[in-house]
């Protein structure tokens, strides 16, 4: 799976891969499962990636830290 490097002040970079999100922070790793295809694209395009998935994905879905 491709990894994307992004700008944001706590996410490094996020992928998607089945319907599982891939979001790198600064703090460590964690795959959130199964995300819509749209919000995992909306993160991509968000301006700010932080209130994306604070918005979006946090709380929303279950998640494993795996890093």
């Amino acid at each position: 799976m491709e990894m994307i490097k992004v700008v944001s002040s706590n996410v490094v970079a996020v992928g998607y891969q089945g319907n599982d999100l891939y979001v790198d922070y600064k703090s460590g790793s964690y795959v959130y499962k199964d995300v819509p295809k749209k919000v995992y694209d909306g993160l991509v395009n968000a301006e700010s990636k932080g209130k994306y998935m604070h918005a979006n994905v946090k709380g929303k879905y279950e998640y494993l830290r795996i890093k």
